[in-house]
C-alpha cells in the first residue's frame, strides 16, 4: 500500500456514509455478479437485520450470515454469495421489531450477446483503440480470426498496446507485449468492458535507479469506469521490476531500513465506480521482474479506493509481490475476495482502510511470505495474512474459513516459509469478525492475532491457532490452540486427527455443503472439492455450491435481469441487461463522488418529502 497524493484523509474528518437514496428511504436495494447479491436496507430502529433467499419460484428458503448494521448510518449492508449466474432470486430481510421487505434480484449471466465481431490481424505494432460502444444486447468482440492468433507487440514505442473508452466491449484471446506504461488502459466513463483469455507481459519502464515506475500496470483503470470483468488471463513479467522492502530506490534514503516498493502491478484501478468481476487470472513473475502489489490501486483512506464496491475477486493465483498480492483498500462496500491462492508475497490481502464495509475474505489458502529477494529463508522477514491499519474506517471485517499454509524449510534450513502473523499486520484491527480460520503462523511464539489496541468490536472464534491471541479478554473462546494436520482429501484438507477437523461453527451461504459433523476449519472441506485456481481452474464444470470458486465462466454481465420487487411490485424494467438503465436488474444508485454530495443528496430528498425512483449513472 502506497499513501499517494490523491488520498483525501478529510473526507474522515467528519464522516458522511455514502448511501443509496433508495436505501435513506428505507427500501431495499440490490447489486449482483455473477455469484453474489450486495444488499441495502435501512430499516428503522437498531435491531440486526437478518435475510433468507430462494431461487425464483422455488419453496424452499436458505438463511445467510445477517447484513451487518453500521452504527454510523443506520443501515443494513451485506452479500449473498456462492449463488447460480443467470439466476434471478427472492430475498426477504426482516428485524426482530417486525420490519420486512422483499426484493428479487438476477444473477449475471454468463453468455455475451455478441453484436458484431472485430477480427485482429495475427501481429501488430499499434495501439489497438476502442472508442466504439456496443450495446446491452449486442456487444462488440475483438478477437482474433478463428483459428488464428492474434499478437499486439508495440515494444516500448508507445504507452498503451490496447486504449478502451468504449462500453460493452470485449478482448478476447489476444497476446499483448510491450507496452511503455500500461498494456491496457481503460478510460472514464467506459463501462461493461470484458478482458479474457488474454496474455499480457513485458509492460512498464524502469526509473533511472533501476526499479519500475510505480502503477505501471497490465490493466489500469481511473475514475468513472464501472463493471470490467478480467478473467482467465495471464498477467506476467513486466519489463520493469519492484524494489522489495529491503532494497532503496530513490524516493528512499540511502540508509533507510524499510523502503516501500516502487514498480509494476498486474491491475491498478484508482476511485472506479466498481461492480468489478476480477476472477481466474495467473499473475506471476520472477524475482527480476517483480510487482509492488498484485492486484490494488487507490485511493487507500477514501470512500472509494480499489476496488470500491459490490465487486468480487475470486479463483485467481498471485505470486512475486514485494507489498501485497491483492490490496483492497478504500470503502470495500460489499467486496469479496474468496478461492485465491497466493503466495511469495510479502503480505497477502490488505484491506486498509475499509472505510464503509462489510468486506468478505473466505477459503483463500497461503504460501510463501517474505521481505526480501534470495533464497536464505532462515533470515528472511516474514509478512502477515491481512493488514488493517483501519485507523480511518470502521467498516466491517468477515474473515471466514481460510488457511495459512507453513512450507517446509529449504534444504539445510529449520525455518517455515510462511506467514509470520495471522491477522493484524501493518496497524490496528478495526471491526474484524473471525470464524473457521487455520492461522498457522511460521513461528508459535508469534502472533496468530495481533489486536495491538484491544479493538471492542473485534469478534474472534472459531479459529485455529498455533501463535498467540493478542486481543481483549476473551477472545477466541471456542478457538483451538496447536497446529493444522494435513492428509484429507482434496489438498489442504485436514486429516481426522487435527484439531479444528469437524468442529467449525455454521455459517450459513458459507459453509452450508460440509461433509461431515461440521463444518472443517480452513479453507477446504475434506471430502469436499478441490480449491482450483487459474485460467483452467473449472473450466469444464462448475464447483459445488459453498466449496468452490465460481462457476465455468465463457461470456459476462448480459442477459436477462429480471428487475427488482419491493413490497412484491416490480420497481424498475424487469429485464434489461446489465448495463441497461437499472444496472443488473437491481435499484440502485451511483454512490456520489465525495460526502458532501451524499448530504445534498439526502437533503434533496427531505424537502421532496416524496419517493423516487433512482436509477444507477452508466
Amino acid at each position: 500500500m502506497r499513501y499517494d497524493s490523491t488520498m483525501r484523509l478529510a473526507l474522515f474528518v467528519a464522516f458522511v456514509p455514502l448511501l443509496s437514496p433508495a436505501a435513506a428511504l428505507g427500501q431495499p436495494t440490490a447489486v449482483t455478479t455473477f455469484e453474489s447479491i450486495g444488499l441495502y436496507w435501512s430499516p428503522a430502529g437498531s435491531a440486526p437485520c437478518d435475510v433468507r433467499y430462494r431461487v425464483g419460484g422455488s419453496a424452499e428458503w436458505s438463511d445467510s450470515v445477517p447484513l451487518w448494521r453500521d452504527a454510523r448510518d443506520g443501515e443494513c449492508r451485506g452479500s449473498l454469495v456462492h449463488l447460480s449466474s443467470g439466476t434471478e432470486y427472492e430475498v426477504q430481510l426482516s428485524t426482530s421489531g417486525g420490519a420486512m421487505e422483499r426484493l428479487t434480484a438476477s444473477t449475471w449471466s454468463e453468455s455475451f450477446p455478441i453484436g458484431e465481431v472485430v477480427e485482429l490481424p495475427e501481429r501488430s505494432t499499434d495501439t489497438l483503440v476502442i472508442d466504439r460502444s456496443g450495446s446491452p444486447g449486442a456487444y462488440i468482440l475483438f478477437a482474433p480470426a478463428e483459428g488464428s492468433t492474434a499478437t499486439i507487440e508495440v515494444d516500448g514505442s508507445t504507452d498503451h498496446a490496447v486504449e478502451i473508452s468504449g462500453s460493452y466491449v470485449i478482448v478476447r484471446g489476444v497476446t499483448i507485449r510491450g507496452a511503455g506504461t500500461h498494456g491496457v488502459r481503460i478510460f472514464e466513463p467506459a463501462s461493461d468492458v470484458v478482458i479474457e483469455e488474454c496474455d499480457i507481459s513485458g509492460w512498464g519502464t524502469d526509473e533511472s535507479d533501476g526499479f519500475g515506475r510505480d502503477y505501471d500496470s497490465a490493466i489500469y483503470a481511473r475514475g468513472a469506469v464501472e463493471r470490467v470483468v478480467v478473467q482467465r488471463n495471464r498477467l506476467h513479467d513486466p519489463r520493469s521490476d519492484s524494489n522489495s522492502w529491503g532494497e532503496n530506490n530513490s524516493d528512499c534514503s540511502s540508509t533507510a531500513t524499510d523502503c516501500h516498493p516502487r514498480g509494476p502491478q498486474a491491475i491498478s484501478w484508482f476511485n472506479t465506480l466498481g461492480n468489478h468481476v476480477i476472477r481466474y487470472n495467473e499473475i506471476t513473475s520472477d524475482d527480476a521482474h517483480s510487482f509492488n502489489d498484485g492486484l490494488g490501486g487507490g485511493s487507500n483512506f477514501s470512500t472509494e479506493g480499489f476496488p470500491n464496491r459490490d465487486s468480487d475477486i475470486y479463483g485467481n493465483r498471485v505470486s512475486h509481490c514485494w507489498d501485497d498480492a491483492i490490496e483492497s483498500e478504500g470503502a470495500n462496500r460489499n467486496v469479496r475476495i474468496w478461492g485465491n491462492y497466493l503466495e511469495r508475497a510479502y503480505v497477502m490481502v490488505a484491506l486498509a482502510s475499509t472505510s464503509l464495509g462489510p468486506g468478505y475474505v473466505w477459503r483463500n489458502v497461503f504460501g510463501d511470505s517474505r521481505r526480501d529477494p534470495g533464497d536464505d529463508w532462515e533470515t528472511n522477514g516474514r509478512g502477515g495474512f491481512l493488514k488493517t491499519s483501519d485507523n480511518r474506517g470502521g467498516g466491517r471485517i468477515f474473515v471466514f474459513h481460510n488457511t495459512i499454509t507453513q512450507p517446509e524449510p529449504f534444504a539445510g534450513g529449520t525455518t517455515l516459509r510462511g506467514c509470520g502473523v495471522g491477522l493484524g499486520w501493518g496497524g490496528p484491527m478495526v471491526n474484524v469478525t473471525t470464524r473457521n480460520n487455520i492461522l498457522h503462523v511460521n513461528l508459535d511464539r508469534r502472533d496468530s492475532i495481533y489486536d495491538r489496541d484491544s479493538d471492542p468490536l473485534g469478534d474472534y472464534d472459531y479459529d485455529l491457532h498455533n501463535g498467540r491471541i493478542s486481543a481483549a479478554p476473551g477472545a477466541e473462546p471456542n478457538g483451538f490452540a496447536g497446529s493444522p494436520v494435513y492428509g484429507g482429501v482434496p489438498m489442504w484438507a485436514l486429516d481426522p486427527s487435527s484439531p479444528g477437523f469437524d468442529v467449525g461453527v455454521r455459517l450459513p451461504g458459507f459453509n452450508d455443503g460440509f461433509m461431515g459433523a461440521g463444518p472443517d476449519v480452513g479453507a477446504v472441506e475434506a471430502g469436499g472439492p478441490e480449491l482450483e485456481t487459474g485460467v483452467d481452474a473449472y473450466r469444464d464444470r462448475p464447483p459445488d455450491r459453498d466449496g468452490g470458486v465460481g462457476p465455468v465462466p465463457d461470456g459476462g454481465p448480459g442477459g436477462s435481469d429480471g428487475g427488482v420487487l419491493v413490497d412484491g411490485a416490480s420497481v424498475l424494467d424487469g429485464g434489461a441487461p446489465p448495463g441497461a438503465s437499472d444496472g443488473c436488474g437491481c435499484r440502485l444508485v451511483t454512490p456520489s463522488r465525495s460526502p458532501k454530495m451524499a448530504w445534498l443528496i439526502l437533503a434533496v430528498i427531505a424537502m421532496l418529502g416524496r419517493r423516487r425512483a433512482w436509477v444507477s449513472r452508466r
